[in-house]
């Protein structure tokens, strides 16, 4: 194989200077050649030699060894050199890159100027913050301060409980208060009305009551008529019997709901069976020709108020029913009569503006109050008592008086007393809503609703033309249904039935089963 041409490029003489020096390295340089391999890259143009084309790819220094010539070893001298472009590109990064001490430098003064204009900053939002806090909310700082709360925080668990955090989540599902207490809702009109024809118009008669059975029971003249509320059913019981025309003056039910007890102008009450429509017994008294006007019924015991102020109590198990007679227990015709819930207290109002309260314990002829109220101004018919808090009494007063005041029997003290500007011919206190209905005569003749304890008024029922003489409230203590001299019977559904009070009831019930399978 012939060996590859090589070209002998010689650097061109420098001009002579008659240098010895320049001499030399001419000679030199003479005797010297760079040798080109013609495999390797297009070579440097000179005037003196033609270049050769361009070696093909494959055959030049980067080929494999095997198109190497065996024997023939690389030339000494050097090659062009080409940088690898990692090269390159690192030069080209460190160029591009700023001094590093004046950045560092420079940084170091930036970052000086922003932390103090930072600490100034923050320092102004505070001053700002602290000073809109005092204008606004009237604390010097927020810490502690709530400014939205629409929860109470939950309890703090005891120390040394199990789960603390048990308390978090009790809180976060308590429940919701009654929709009662926001949202309360008073009927404007009645929800059934039904005709009274000839009542008698007397405010100190009591001609209406509602039996534990359902059964609603009114005066009218001389006979008491029955109408059972879930089958409209009607029932005359004719009083007028045994001497032609005579008044009703009071009527009550037994608890049982199974008989009613009638009172007459001349004094004499009588007990009917109401499934058999008859007289079952009469109790008379040596007062003849003296008018009961108040009855008040509690277990066996029959209370009764006459116009002369003579309390009688009858226990309706014996022959003898009479036990006690307490003459002159009012100086005026008493008109008012109503047992405690628990049966231990019976409150008594009438014509001389006084309230006395029995215990009924020490019931003798010779028994005297526990206590007395003269703080009314007018007759005193409308009486009732708490339901929810034991020896708490609610009064009204007449036409001269028109207050409602509410007592406390064991301290003997008044608690409230508020001004209904109208006579109060009856009181209803209902427990689950913790509400009082009061009915009114002169001026207004209409029904109104208070809230216990702080005796504000929730709202007023309007719809009798004339003074509301007597009214009663259902055995389920949803309704309520009033008698006027308008000749008018009305029905008002005030407390319709909620949740925790159809719950309440119902354990209630099971409560008195498992005590009767005990029993």
């Amino acid at each position: 194989m012939a060996s590859k041409k090589t070209f002998n490029v010689l650097r061109k003489p420098a001009e002579s200077s008659g240098s010895s020096f320049q001499m030399s390295m001419n000679a030199s340089v003479n005797s010297n050649s760079i040798n080109l391999n013609m495999s390797s890259k297009t070579p440097r143009t000179t005037p003196s030699v033609k270049p050769t084309k361009t070696p093909k790819r494959g055959k030049g220094v980067c080929s494999s060894n095997k198109s190497k010539p065996k024997g023939t070893k690389t030339p000494s001298g050097g090659d062009r050199f080409i940088a690898e472009k990692p090269n390159v590109d690192m030069a080209h990064y460190l160029l591009q890159q700023p001094d590093t001490s004046s950045s560092k430098a420079s940084e170091t003064n930036s970052n000086n100027s922003s932390a103090n204009n930072e600490s100034l900053r923050k320092n102004e939002n505070s001053i700002y913050s602290r000073s809109l806090t005092e204008n606004v909310l009237g604390v010097p700082e927020l810490s502690g301060t709530r400014v939205l709360s629409f929860q109470k925080k939950p309890k703090i668990a005891p120390e040394g409980y199990q789960n603390a955090l048990k308390v978090v989540y009790l809180g976060t599902s308590a429940p919701h208060p009654p929709a009662i207490a926001n949202y309360r809702v008073i009927p404007k009109s009645a929800e059934r009305v039904l005709d009274a024809p000839d009542i008698v118009d007397d405010f100190y008669l009591n001609v209406l009551d509602w039996s534990s059975s359902n059964v609603v029971g009114i005066a009218l003249k001389d006979q008491v008529y029955l109408w059972t509320a879930h089958t409209a059913e009607i029932i005359r019981l004719p009083c007028d019997v045994e001497r032609g025309v005579e008044n009703v003056c009071a009527l009550t039910f037994l608890q049982s709901g199974s008989h009613i007890v009638t009172s007459l102008d001349r004094g004499i009450q009588q007990i009917w069976d109401i499934e058999q429509v008859k007289i079952i017994r009469n109790l008379r008294t040596d007062e003849t020709n003296c008018r009961i006007a108040a009855l008040g019924m509690h277990s066996n015991l029959l209370v009764s108020g006459n116009r002369s102020g003579t309390l009688r109590f009858h226990d309706l198990r014996v022959q003898k029913h009479e036990v006690a007679t307490i003459r002159k227990a009012h100086t005026q015709e008493i008109c008012g009569v109503k047992w405690s819930p628990d049966g231990r207290f019976c409150a008594t109002g009438g014509n001389d503006n006084t309230i006395h309260i029995w215990d009924a314990a020490n019931i003798s002829s010779t028994a005297t109050p526990v206590c007395s109220f003269t703080e009314h101004l007018a007759a005193i018919k409308a009486l009732c008592w708490s339901p929810c808090r034991q020896g708490i009494l609610a009064s009204g007063g007449g036409t001269n008086d028109r207050t409602i005041k509410i007592w406390n029997v064991s301290t003997s003290r008044m608690l409230k007393s508020v001004d209904a500007e109208s006579q109060v011919s009856g009181l209803l206190w209902h427990e689950g809503y913790r509400e009082i209905v009061s009915s009114h005569g002169f001026s207004k003749h209409h029904l109104a609703v208070w809230k216990y304890p702080d005796m504000t008024k929730a709202g007023d029922m309007t719809g009798h033309s004339l003074r509301v003489l007597s009214m009663a409230l259902s055995p389920d203590e949803t309704t309520v249904v009033s008698v006027s001299a308008d000749e008018t019977l009305r029905f008002w559904r005030v407390f319709p039935p909620t949740k925790s009070m159809t719950k309440k009831k119902a354990e209630s019930i099971s409560g008195l089963k498992t005590m009767q399978y005990i029993r």
